[in-house]
């Protein structure tokens, strides 16, 4: 099984300035201004983050990885390439890939053309079925086990909202599914309306976390069409698959899953990380 992690973006909210007044190690602090979030030393003896999606996603049976980079990312490739000449690298085959930049832009063009390029740079993908994720939430290795073990060519997990804050939940993508588990539709950040037409009409609510398994032939038409955001200006994979489940029916199977997941989005998110790393994986 492959997996595309996507580690292109820009970590603008990890740059921003601490929210609260905890205290936070001032190496950590440099690292967030600086490096790509994935990278930053929260683990024990100073692991990056990536490490440890990494580790998990090896032992959910994952062999190969291709990490999608922003191009002026200068420490991710040199710090796996060091680890897979050292044998350290889990067993998984790492696979670079750039998300460049269009000329008249200062940003990358989202998650969708993130895939888009990855694709590009590595055809024999084309032809496979492959994990992709984010590269700054803390996946389990059983999310990573479900998309392997599932039989569906498409599918994507559907986390329960249980141990969220509501305003966490409304800042995701709420998963809308028919009796059979197929997705019907993907309402992101909802607003008071809809928001209270979901509480009303789905005893159990779902969000994606951004994981899904595609079939690269069936997935490519749909990279194709995704529009620009009209305010963000870019495209995200959660468009796509939304475009794809209104247009193809019973197309992407959603698969339920209870774990609530940690996710190092902006300075405030490092003190709680640190901590879950220290308690679950210590030095592995």
């Amino acid at each position: 099984m492959k997996l595309l992690i996507l580690a292109g973006g820009m970590s603008s909210r990890m740059k921003k300035d601490l929210t609260s007044n905890m205290a936070l190690d001032p190496k950590l602090i440099e690292q967030a201004n600086t490096l790509p979030k994935c990278m930053i030393g929260v683990g024990k003896n100073g692991r990056p983050f990536m490490d440890y999606v990494l580790y998990n996603a090896s032992k959910a049976r994952i062999k190969e990885v291709i990490l999608i980079l922003n191009p002026k990312d200068t420490v991710t490739q040199t710090h796996y390439e060091n680890l897979t000449a050292n044998h350290k690298n889990w067993g998984l085959d790492i696979k670079f890939a750039r998300q460049y930049i269009p000329e008249n832009r200062e940003k990358p063009l989202g998650t969708t053309d993130a895939i888009e390029q990855a694709l590009m740079q590595f055809p024999s993908w084309q032809n496979s079925r492959f994990i992709v994720c984010n590269g700054d939430n803390l996946y389990p290795s059983k999310a990573f086990r479900l998309l392997v073990d599932d039989t569906h060519p498409n599918a994507m997990l559907d986390w329960d909202t249980g141990g969220y804050t509501v305003e966490r939940v409304r800042n995701c993508a709420i998963i809308k599914k028919d009796k059979k588990g197929f997705l019907i539709d993907l309402v992101e950040k909802p607003n008071d309306t809809e928001w209270e037409e979901i509480v009303k009409t789905m005893p159990r609510m779902g969000i994606s976390w951004n994981i899904f398994a595609f079939t690269a032939k069936d997935l490519i038409p749909f990279l194709e069409k995704t529009p620009l955001h009209p305010i963000r200006n870019e495209k995200e994979i959660p468009v796509t698959v939304r475009l794809w489940a209104n247009e193809v029916p019973e197309s992407i199977y959603t698969i339920p899953i209870a774990d609530v997941l940690p996710d190092l989005t902006s300075k405030s998110d490092i003190a709680d990380i640190q901590t879950i790393l220290e308690k679950d994986y210590g030095d592995f």
